[in-house]
């Protein structure tokens, strides 16, 4: 499975009990396309990912994300086999 990079600095935190996501434009950009991605996967051709199973990835802080940013986990509602949330 190949997912698009994100690239540009983006930063994910918790403020004050809110998360705030903050990048430039390319950064943005990119998590868009990331999300897209997520979203437009069909999950059944992700043969490692059992029946019921949820579309998920992580994005680490210094490795895909600006340092001081919280790790975070994209994952779809709905399960492979499953249909839409």
């Amino acid at each position: 499975m190949q997912f698009p990079k994100l690239s540009g600095s983006i930063v994910i935190k918790d403020e004050e009990g809110k998360v705030v996501i903050a990048g430039d434009p390319e950064g943005l950009r990119s998590l868009g396309r990331l999300l897209t991605w997520l979203a437009d996967a069909d999950l059944e051709r992700w043969h490692y990912l059992p029946p019921g199973g949820r579309a998920h990835l992580h994005i680490y802080p210094k490795h895909d994300i600006s340092e001081g940013s919280a790790e975070v986990e994209l994952m779809r509602l709905d399960g492979k086999g499953r249909g839409s949330a």
